[in-house]
């Protein structure tokens, strides 16, 4: 038992240690970090904290081994009762042998022989006993539990401050140190002269400074050459320059030289000695200043921004830069797609510290494709022969190739997001509480939302219209679409608002009786929702139009990169060289990116293109099995083992693939539109043929009728001539001013339609000026008409402006603006018209120089344009059935052609008059309107294929630009550009046959001769 007993006190007093030992290891870490990072603040409480570290450490040992050992461990009744406390079979045992052990003696009341036995008993009974159960190790595995966090703890804090901690116990370190004191710090020198001679590479000349306190300041690589009197008798004298001792030259004992290679900044002090080793005296330091030899500073000026070039363009770049001391090097560095390394592009540079050039960089020596965008930037080095040349870069700046199927990408994704919103708007539109019989104000009233909404939806259809007019290669059916819808849905709108606020102005004034303004509400609810209707389906049709062409585009360069790819092996199979190889290896991983691009491009094209234009599963399919990626792995295994024949036939087996997608496509393209539009392409096809045959029979009566007018224009010539020279410097003076005041005009002073009346306005009058010039008075007569019609036109336009102005409540200034435009409009219109009317004067009465069989003629002429009219007005109304099954044709479209009828219905008249010229001049104006819009209308159906699919919009030239790109080259237009339209020149050679008067031959014959130049 006494065993057990000694057992447990030992197992007690060792656990104790132990955790001493742990809590005193994590106080001794604790207080290790916690002084270093205090040592960054206070160096000397840091190095205390770190001293007094390991006594803390020891001190907790301590108080746990010792002083809590002594109060915890006790005698033998203590320690029974904890064995006891553990043990309770033996709780009572143990602590009665204990007592009965001291009783032991003569004098005990008990048997000394029971005694023994029991005692004998626990002996055999503890000896089985293990220690371990009964002082368990609980605490000390708290104390490694406390130990191991706190290691951990302080490891992340070292992870993170690590470098701050080190800081901070190197100050501590320093601290400790005390610096050996000189001997003497006062100055021991009079005035030091200091020479400093600069490295070569700075150019820079030697310079002495006298009469320096010693601080020395220089470029790094500079001998200092200083010279100085000692203050007292030396024998020998030392200069320590940043602890590196050199020797002085020492003359009288007083004069001292030397020098130094300023390297790196510190401090420097003079040591004076005597004839024996110790020093003399110390002086104190002297400030060594050291400058940096900066990198030099490189500027891009232009390009200032990421720009958008074309593969052969030449980009000019325009760049700056400096250096301290001189530069050494100037290039252009850029990195191409795809590519391991950077490309450099030396520059030409100027000797000396700043250098401005301009460099002309020509892409078109660059291998670049579409799409492809190239970083680069202007470095530059220095000269510095000490340290080694610097470099310095200016910003990194992008060029962007252009790629026009990404900008065609762009453009269908704008016009995709306002084709979702139209079909937003058109389920608002059917869902809303318009078109119930029975209407309730207040869900009418709140409507109105929509009717923002949908004028929202208007204007921002305008506004990316216009935007994709200022664009190159932007589908131009796609912007002549999105302008045809807003006109028509955006009158929709505005009629839909307009009597929505009818209705509810109603309903305020006489409750419960809306006077039928709710069933017309509802009416005007319905056109608009029919607009809708029709606009969606065809933007959704032209769109996939766009989006089958774009998967064309992109399949032809699919097949471009696999003939670029054969070319590149069949040269390898001419030279079977490792270099060549490599470059084959180089060029097919680079033609995989490009058609895993244009595959996922394809992708993505495909997911939108409705089945009724494109067979998308079927399309799918066969992209899956011709799998690019594992097709070019193939090729590259081949090329590896060097079977050049066989990775040619793998090519080949692609291509033929290809070439299948390809015609699937072209099949596609042919046959658009005809499933979901067969009525409108018949009716659109029709419409062609019918202009066609309309312009022809236009063109017959025409001739015709200009034939009788040739006719009475002779009899008439002698007569016209003499009453017209008195008044004809008169009336050019008059047209002179006008055509002065429209020279200023500007289109957008009015708005976009008053550019081809300006047009028609001032190119007549300068025809009508010429014509007086040389007394041609009925060709000016003519042109005075016709300007006269113009005129009018600007001054209604001008009027227009200044009612808007007002109505809008624009500032003052800008209504004084346009109402003295409006006022000289006018004035101009008048003046025009006062010409038009004195030259009208000059002419007989229609038909006066007519016999009775041209007369009749000219009326059976006058109905055959007056049937030539009525089939103007059955194109019109083709053209009014087609734009209700598709927006194909615009607003102002409708309006020439309601011009044309116009034309026709006047030449009628004129003919009907008996007056053949000016029936002949509205005939022309109709022929040169229906030619016109005949060409317009091929240009807009242009490139759509071999079929008669979907027909395109007609755009009219509405367009805000011309999508030629600035940077277009322009032709310049030659002699042949300005002559005169042929059948004009042919009107005027065929007069010239019929000669002049003999008083007037020359002078005609010289204004002909200008004419036809």
């Amino acid at each position: 038992m006494e065993a057990l007993l000694a057992g447990v006190r030992a197992r007690q007093r060792r656990l104790l240690w132990l955790e001493g030992a742990l809590l005193g290891a994590a106080t001794l870490l604790v207080l290790l970090v916690a002084g270093g990072f205090l040592a960054l603040a206070a160096p000397s409480a840091g190095r205390w904290v770190m001293m007094l570290a390991p006594v803390a450490g020891a001190a907790v040992a301590c108080v746990l081994g010792v002083y809590v050992a002594l109060r915890t461990v006790g005698d033998d009744a203590r320690t029974a009762r904890l064995i006891g406390e553990h043990l309770p079979e033996l709780s009572l045992d143990v602590l009665a042998a204990v007592e009965l052990s001291r009783g032991r003696g003569p004098e005990a009341s008990h048997s000394p022989t029971l005694v023994d036995a029991f005692l004998r008993q626990m002996d055999e009974r503890t000896r089985l006993v293990d220690v371990r159960t009964v002082v368990e190790g609980t605490r000390l595995k708290r104390a490694g539990l406390v130990l191991g966090g706190v290691v951990l703890a302080l490891l992340v804090v070292l992870g993170l401050g690590g470098e701050q901690w080190r800081k901070g116990v190197a100050r501590a370190l320093d601290s400790a140190r005390q610096p050996e004191r000189p001997v003497q710090l006062e100055p021991i020198t009079g005035d030091i002269e200091l020479t400093y001679r600069y490295p070569a590479y700075t150019g820079l000349t030697p310079r002495t400074v006298p009469g320096t306190n010693g601080e020395v300041s220089a470029p790094a690589g500079t001998e200092v050459a200083l010279r100085t009197r000692s203050d007292r008798e030396v024998e020998r004298a030392e200069l320590v320059v940043n602890g590196e001792t050199l020797p002085l030259v020492v003359e009288g004992q007083r004069e001292l030289s030397g020098s130094f290679l300023a390297k790196k900044s510190g401090s420097y002090h003079f040591v004076f000695y005597d004839t024996g080793k110790k020093p003399l005296v110390t002086g104190p330091d002297i400030p060594l200043n050291v400058e940096v030899d900066a990198p030099p500073q490189v500027t891009l000026l232009t390009p200032a921004t990421e720009i958008e070039v074309d593969p052969d363009e030449q980009v000019t770049l325009k760049y700056e830069a400096t250096d301290d001391y001189g530069l050494n090097g100037l290039a252009l560095v850029f990195r191409m797609p795809g590519a391991r390394e950077e490309s450099r592009l030396e520059l030409p540079r100027e000797d000396g510290r700043r250098d401005r050039g301009t460099h002309t960089w020509d892409l078109g020596n660059l291998k670049v494709e579409p799409g492809d965008r190239i970083a680069y930037y202007i470095e530059a080095r220095d000269n510095d022969a000490v340290e080694g040349p610097k470099r310095g870069v200016s910003r990194t700046q992008v060029l962007r190739i252009y790629s026009a199927a990404e900008h065609v990408r762009a453009a269908l994704e704008k016009a995709e997001a306002l084709w979702g919103r139209m079909v937003d708007h058109l389920a608002d539109r059917l869902e809303g509480p318009d078109r119930e019989k029975v209407k309730d104000p207040a869900k009418v009233a709140s409507a109105q939302s929509v009717d923002a909404s949908g004028q929202t939806l208007v204007t921002d259809m305008r506004a990316l219209a216009q935007e994709l007019s200022r664009e190159r290669d932007t589908p131009a059916e796609l912007v002549t679409a999105l302008v045809n819808i807003s006109d028509a849905l955006g009158e929709k709108v505005r009629a839909t608002s307009d009597f929505r606020r009818l209705y509810l102005r109603t309903q305020q004034r006489r409750r419960g009786e809306d006077f039928g303004t709710g069933a017309r509400l509802s009416s005007i609810l319905e056109e608009e929702i029919l607009e809708l209707e029709k606009d969606v389906l065809y933007l959704e049709s032209l769109l996939d139009r766009q989006k089958l062409e774009a998967l064309q585009e992109l399949a032809k360069r699919l097949a471009s990169e696999r003939r670029e790819l054969s070319r590149l092996i069949e040269e390898y199979k001419q030279n079977p060289d490792e270099q060549v190889r490599e470059q084959v290896m180089q060029q097919i991983d680079a033609v995989r990116a490009r058609m895993d691009e244009l595959m996922r491009r394809m992708a993505e094209m495909r997911k939108g293109i409705r089945d009724e234009h494109l067979n998308a599963e079927a399309l799918a399919e066969m992209m899956k099995d011709q799998d690019m990626q594992s097709a070019l792995d193939e090729v590259e295994r081949l090329m590896r083992e060097g079977k050049a024949d066989e990775a040619l036939a793998k090519l080949q087996e692609l291509s033929m693939q290809m070439d299948e997608m390809l015609s699937g496509l072209d099949g596609a393209q042919d046959a658009f539109g005809n499933e979901q539009y067969p009525e409108l392409a018949q009716k659109f096809g029709q419409f062609m043929e019918d202009l066609e045959k309309t312009m022809q029979e236009q063109q017959r009566v025409a001739q015709e009728t200009r034939a009788l007018r040739d006719q009475a224009r002779e009899r008439n010539r002698d007569q016209l001539t003499e009453r017209g020279q008195g008044m004809k410097e008169d009336l050019r003076r008059q047209l002179e001013q006008v055509q002065k005041s429209y020279e200023r005009l500007r289109p957008e002073d009015l708005n976009s339609r008053a550019a081809r009346p300006l047009e028609e306005a001032r190119a007549e009058l300068e025809n009508a000026q010429s014509a007086l010039k040389v007394e041609d008075f009925d060709l000016a007569a003519e042109a005075v008409q016709r300007a006269s019609e113009a005129a009018q036109q600007l001054s209604q336009y001008g009027e227009q402006q200044r009612s808007l102005d007002e109505l809008y409540g624009n500032p003052e200034e800008v209504r004084q603006q346009s109402a003295r435009l409006a006022e000289r409009l006018e004035q101009d219109a008048r003046t025009v018209e006062n010409v038009n009317r004195k030259l009208q004067s000059l002419f007989p009465p229609p038909g006066s120089q007519m016999g009775q069989q041209e007369k009749q003629q000219l009326q059976q002429l006058a109905q055959e344009q007056r049937s030539l009219e009525q089939q103007a007005q059955g194109l019109r109304q083709q053209m009014q059935e087609m734009e209700q099954m598709a927006p194909i044709f615009g607003q102002e479209a409708g309006e020439q052609m309601d011009e044309i009828g116009r034309r026709m219905g006047e030449a009628t008249e004129r003919m009907q008059g008996h007056d053949p010229g000016r029936g002949y001049g509205e005939q022309q104006a109709a022929m040169e309107g229906m030619r016109r819009f005949q060409q317009q209308m091929r240009e807009s159906q242009r490139g759509r294929g071999k079929g008669r699919g979907l027909p395109l919009p007609m755009g009219m030239g509405r367009r805000e630009g011309s999508g030629r790109d600035p940077r277009d080259k322009v032709e310049i237009p030659d002699e042949e550009a300005y002559q005169a339209p042929k059948e004009f020149r042919k009107d005027l050679l065929d007069a010239m046959k019929q000669g002049a008067p003999d008083k007037y031959r020359d002078q005609v014959k010289r204004y002909y001769e200008e004419l036809v130049k």
